[in-house]
This record gives structure tokens, C-alpha cells and sequence, in this order.
């Protein structure tokens, strides 16, 4: 039980932590399953898997890799690219806003990890992507530090009487 709650508040504040936040860092491949990988970054000590189909509808979609179980790794359909055991990657760290799935509760999240680099057609992720996605996490945080700075002021100048006791 106690062990069970160390874990749920590391999940916690790793995701506070980086809710509203993209962030690309160097990571190794620690582990190769048949529909991902395993990526461990250091700099966070975070360990996480990168999915290589779309969890949601996997039959629908085309694995960008292939597992070859022979050699361990996760293979491009032209052969071009290859993932395996302790190769340095680049991921994208970001808290999924959807829920993790229908039996759990909607407030609690996942913290999703995408491929940089190497480049794999259908896997990666652009750098203009990758652009467009720190944009618009900037612009969320912007209004949501606007929309704070809103309910400030209004509490400020409708209920003054409160302000004393805070």
C-alpha cells in the first residue's frame, strides 16, 4: 500500500511537473517490445515507452517498425532505420491531456513521449512539429497565467474584505 502510494505521487509530480511543457531531451533505448520501445532519460531519471503504433486503433494503423526477434530490435519495412538496445534516441516529453482511459477517473494523465532522432517516416516527429507543438503549449500557459492575473483583479475589486485575510 505504502509502495503503491510513493509510486502515484512520483506519477504526480512528474506530471505537475511537466504539465504545459515540451520538452526534447537525449534518452537510451532500455527495453524492445513488439509495439515500442523503452526509452530511459537520464537528465530526469524518468523511464518511459515510446509506442510505434496508435495504442487507440493499432490494428487500423501501420507499425512504422517491425519487431525482429531474432536480432532484438525494431526495423523500418525498407530496412532504412533500426531501433535497438542502449542507442542514444531524442524524445519529446509532454502530459497527454487525454485521459488515460474510460475506468479511470478524467483528472489523471500520462506522460506520452514521442521519437525525435532519429528520423523515422510515420514515427517521429518533425522539428517543425516539434516547433509547432512548443508554440502552442507557450500560448496555452499564456492564457492560462492571463486568465489568473483576470481572477486576481476581479477578487481584488469585487471583495476586497477578503484580500486583508489572505
Amino acid at each position: 500500500m505504502a509502495q503503491q502510494a510513493g509510486r502515484s505521487s512520483v506519477e504526480l509530480y512528474t506530471n505537475l511537473f511537466f504539465k504545459g511543457k515540451t520538452i526534447e531531451e537525449p534518452g537510451y533505448v532500455t527495453q524492445i517490445l513488439q509495439n515500442g520501445f523503452g526509452v530511459l532519460i537520464p537528465s530526469y531519471g524518468i523511464e518511459g515507452v515510446v509506442y510505434t503504433t496508435n495504442k487507440e486503433d493499432s490494428e487500423a494503423m501501420v507499425a512504422a517498425l517491425e519487431y525482429v526477434q531474432e536480432s532484438h530490435t525494431l526495423v523500418s519495412p525498407d530496412q532504412s532505420s533500426s531501433i535497438g538496445l542502449f542507442q542514444r534516441v531524442r524524445v519529446v516529453l509532454q502530459v497527454d491531456d487525454k485521459p488515460v482511459s474510460a475506468n479511470v477517473s478524467s483528472m489523471r494523465r500520462k506522460l506520452l513521449l514521442r521519437l525525435t532522432e532519429p528520423q523515422i517516416e510515420g514515427l517521429s516527429v518533425s522539428p517543425e512539429d516539434l516547433n509547432k507543438m512548443r508554440d502552442a503549449a507557450a500560448a496555452n500557459n499564456a492564457k492560462k497565467n492571463q486568465m489568473s492575473e483576470e481572477k486576481i483583479v476581479e477578487m481584488v475589486t469585487k471583495h476586497p474584505e477578503q484580500v486583508k485575510t489572505i
